[in-house]
């Protein structure tokens, strides 16, 4: 138990959520697989994740993620600390995500069941993140559009296939980091923003953390409308908070500080500090799909989103 809560507590690398409680309004109604051949007209659009996932290299040691610091690094680069980038599978160079180099090491324990459990946080509505689309003119192409980071809670309903149904309605959270996208476009149905920084609110087993994430980027495809796929979300995740999350998580448990320690040395390849010679973020990227959701309109009457 102990070793498995190391891992969930490194896991927060790739998360945000919140709190259970009650939701209301499903419809079970996913939207089809084919991007829409003609543009859908909407100004404000809403989507909560129902997937999330680490990325991994592949046979080929590519990597999915963004390019975060603008280098194409080939392990000589002191500024980011002697770290090679990567490639993406589609061929572009300078990939930032280290966190992708865990995930063998986190499989390897056999402890592979990592990300069934975030699922399942997912799925009780402990991990709620949102985007919220605002001054949308098309879901297709669309060269200036309002993103938001947003957090709820809630206890989602789910279909047949154990996923989160279309179009519930939660309640926005305490911890609601409602951060704006910086520089989000949609060109043929994909949309893409940042950077931009966020204090992503986290929590493991009961337990409230933030996580800062520095330089974030975002890409995912619309489908329909009514969901998301082939999501990635990158950024530099400082290792201070990591760090701060397992010295907490080590009231409980006195094993995890030292297990997620070694496993985060020595893997910063962002933001060098001058004063220590090392790198205070480790890049990461994790996947993700949603499906439209909504807020009730007195909590975002309340927060003023």
């Amino acid at each position: 138990m102990k070793t498995w809560s190391a891992w969930a507590c490194l896991a927060v690398l790739a998360l945000a959520g919140c709190e259970a409680a009650a939701v209301k309004d499903a419809d079970a109604g996913v939207g089809g697989d084919d991007l829409a051949t003609t543009p859908i007209k909407s100004t404000h659009k809403i989507y909560v994740f129902d997937t999330i996932g680490f990325t991994r290299l592949d046979q080929n040691g590519f990597a999915p993620g963004f390019n975060l610091d603008n280098k194409v690094s080939d392990g000589s680069d002191d500024a980011t600390c002697d770290q090679a980038d990567f490639t993406s599978p589609d061929g572009t160079p300078g990939i930032d995500n280290q966190f992708a180099t865990l995930v063998p090491l986190i499989e390897a324990t056999g402890i592979s069941a990592v990300e069934k459990l975030l699922q399942a946080s997912i799925e009780s509505g402990g991990i709620l993140l949102l985007f919220e689309l605002d001054d949308l003119d098309d879901l297709v192409n669309d060269p200036q559009v309002s993103l938001r980071v947003r957090a709820a809670f809630g206890a989602p309903l789910l279909g047949t296939d154990g996923r989160l149904l279309t179009d519930q309605t939660f309640h926005v959270s305490p911890r609601d980091p409602d951060v704006k996208g910086g520089n989000a476009v949609i060109k043929d149905g994909w949309l893409t923003a940042g950077p931009f920084d966020i204090d992503l609110p986290v929590q493991v087993f009961g337990k409230d953390y933030t996580l800062e994430a520095r330089g974030t980027m975002v890409r995912f495809h619309i489908v329909d409308g009514e969901r998301i796929d082939q999501g990635v979300l990158g950024a530099g995740i400082t290792i201070s908070s990591v760090m701060a999350i397992a010295k907490k998580g080590a009231e409980d448990q006195g094993d995890i500080l030292p297990i997620v320690e070694s496993l985060v040395n020595g893997k910063g390849d962002l933001a060098k500090n001058a004063t220590t010679g090392a790198c205070d973020q480790m890049s990461a990227a994790l996947q993700f799909t949603g499906v439209s959701a909504f807020f009730f309109p007195a909590d975002v009457t309340a927060t003023g989103g």
